[in-house]
């Protein structure tokens, strides 16, 4: 009888688990397309133009990471 009872607790202590752990990865989902899309939004008009907080050499090889996007500033 008392292995059943702990048989049942340990159940219910992983479906809190697990259900905490979706929860926080849900939020941490949240937050980091929040980010995304502001960044997205702050995006200067000109792709190539530095950006405030970079020197120039710093965002040619921050462009050199992704040519797809930076194609005509390389």
């Amino acid at each position: 009888m008392e292995n059943k009872r702990n048989n049942k607790k340990l159940i219910y202590l992983a479906i809190l688990i697990v259900a905490i752990a979706a929860a926080v990865g849900f939020l941490a989902y949240q937050k980091s397309e929040q980010n995304y899309q502001k960044a997205i939004q702050s995006e200067l008009p000109d792709k190539c133009a530095t950006p405030p907080g970079y020197t120039d050499e710093q965002w040619k090889e921050h462009m050199s990471h992704h040519p797809d996007m930076y194609e005509r500033c390389l």
